[in-house]
């Protein structure tokens, strides 16, 4: 297991409790972490999360750089949209593997979760505004930590296997976000969660990232003692 975190996704149902959560998860094409583009989240994991009840919308041509066809996603259970409105619109969680334009971010509704690969320098003022103004809870992929202080998800992109299994690495590391986020309030799912805790860089739209806040000369809540006071 590449890393410090284990991922304990599975491809079973979780239990019948999690049909009653219906969060939406809404996944963008495009990719930004490898230079040709191959690594992408793959059909498998979407699986995962519609035998666990969660609707998945996907962006059409989400799997082009992997060889993955539109059919492979659908067979998995996701919905295929063409308009990337919809899917903003419609879904709780979106992901990217790109960080949001402006216009993107524009798109954006209250109170929603956004997970893309930012790093430290790519949080500035304008991201950290919208996301402000807009009460979102941001992770990005990018600030989650090995044993050695490296780059997590660096570690899964290089995996041995070949692409295959650093798409399949990805795809469990986006799940062991994205599940406790949706089987738990959001407060307790990132008191429970390790991975979390150091993947939450703005918390209902409160900036939770010191380097960040320095960087920007902005102010930052403690991210746990917000979970904890409320």
């Amino acid at each position: 297991m590449v890393g410090e975190y284990e991922h304990q996704t599975q491809r079973e149902p979780v239990g019948e409790a999690t049909a009653e959560h219906h969060l939406a998860v809404g996944f963008l094409k495009g990719n930004a972490l490898t230079p040709k583009k191959e690594v992408v989240v793959p059909p498998y994991s979407i699986e995962t999360l519609v035998e666990n009840h969660v609707p998945v919308i996907i962006e059409r041509g989400l799997g082009a750089g992997a060889d993955f066809i539109d059919l492979d996603y659908a067979d998995a259970g996701a919905i295929i949209e063409d308009d990337t409105r919809f899917i903003y619109q419609k879904s709780d969680i979106i992901v990217s593997l790109c960080p949001l334009t402006i216009d993107e971010l524009a798109q954006l509704r209250d109170n929603q979760i956004l997970i893309t690969p930012v790093t430290i320098n790519e949080i500035n003022s304008d991201l950290l505004t919208f996301l402000q103004m807009k009460k979102i809870t941001a992770l990005s992929l990018r600030l989650v930590r090995n044993v050695d202080g490296g780059e997590f998800l660096q570690d899964i992109l290089h995996v041995e296997g070949g692409l295959y299994a650093a798409g399949s690495a990805l795809g469990d590391y986006l799940l062991s976000l994205i599940f406790p986020l949706i089987f738990s309030d959001m407060r307790h799912a990132i008191q429970a969660n390790p991975v979390l805790t150091q993947a939450v860089y703005c918390y209902k739209g409160i900036l939770t990232q010191q380097e960040v806040a320095a960087q920007q000369s902005m102010p930052w809540q403690d991210l746990l003692r917000l979970c904890w006071n409320g």
